[in-house]
């Protein structure tokens, strides 16, 4: 594979972070009835089902020992995928990084893309969990990116702009439709037009790609410091 060198200088600043939300501690489900024999209540999870509400908050999610997780992007952004076959090859490969980090899980045995026929155009959170099911995984990692220039510094010189990439990524446990994760990383960078680019526009995708990827690798760290703490499913 060829290596794609980008004319550009990339600075994370101090905007770049990633926040994820924080594990049950043990202690929570200590003392409480927190699993069910018959799963959770279906229905409506709100309105006066105070039976579905207590159930949802005091589940306590087990996984299987190794697991697959399903990867489904929600945003529809492409990143000029086919504009050249360098944006094909930077796409292909900011995708098989977030694969690679998490098989590389001692709980997970497989991470891939969730079958596009599986979804269908209305993604509703039961629509998202019976696809899953039917693909076999038991944990879901839904993302969404977003990425946006500060209009600011292009006035101050127009080869330089500033930018920053967002992903939020919820991860949801397939078994009870309950997220137990969720995730927001977001990198921050600039980029100078460099003599050798086809266009600033060009030069920004390219730099706005490797924000993403670093992005999605913060994303996937923070989903297998999760697995690596999650209790395990006790065989009857």
């Amino acid at each position: 594979m060829r290596v794609i060198y980008v004319g550009i200088a990339c600075l994370f600043l101090q905007a770049c972070a990633t926040v994820g939300s924080v594990d049950r501690p043990k202690s929570y489900h200590q003392g409480a009835v927190t699993n069910f024999n018959d799963g959770l209540v279906e229905g409506a999870a709100f309105g006066d089902d105070g039976k579905k509400i207590n159930e949802l908050l005091n589940y306590q999610v087990t996984l299987p020992e190794k697991n697959r997780i399903a990867i489904l992007k929600l945003s529809t952004d492409n990143y000029w995928r086919f504009y050249s076959n360098d944006f094909t090859q930077l796409n292909d490969s900011l995708v098989q990084r977030l694969i690679n980090k998490l098989r590389a899980s001692d709980r997970v045995y497989d991470a891939s893309f969730l079958p596009a026929m599986l979804v269908s155009e209305k993604r509703s959170l039961p629509v998202l969990r019976e696809a899953a099911a039917r693909f076999q995984a038991d944990l879901l990692l839904a993302y969404r990116s977003s990425c946006q220039s500060y209009q600011k510094y292009r006035f101050i010189d127009p080869n330089e702009s500033k930018s920053y990439c967002s992903i939020e990524a919820v991860l949801l446990d397939v078994r009870s439709g309950i997220i137990v994760k969720s995730v927001v990383s977001t990198e921050d960078f600039t980029t100078k037009k460099s003599s050798g680019d086809t266009n600033f526009s060009e030069t920004i995708k390219k730099a706005e790609l490797e924000a993403v990827a670093k992005a999605l690798g913060n994303i996937a760290n923070e989903v297998v410091a999760f697995m690596n703490n999650v209790p395990r499913i006790t065989k009857p």
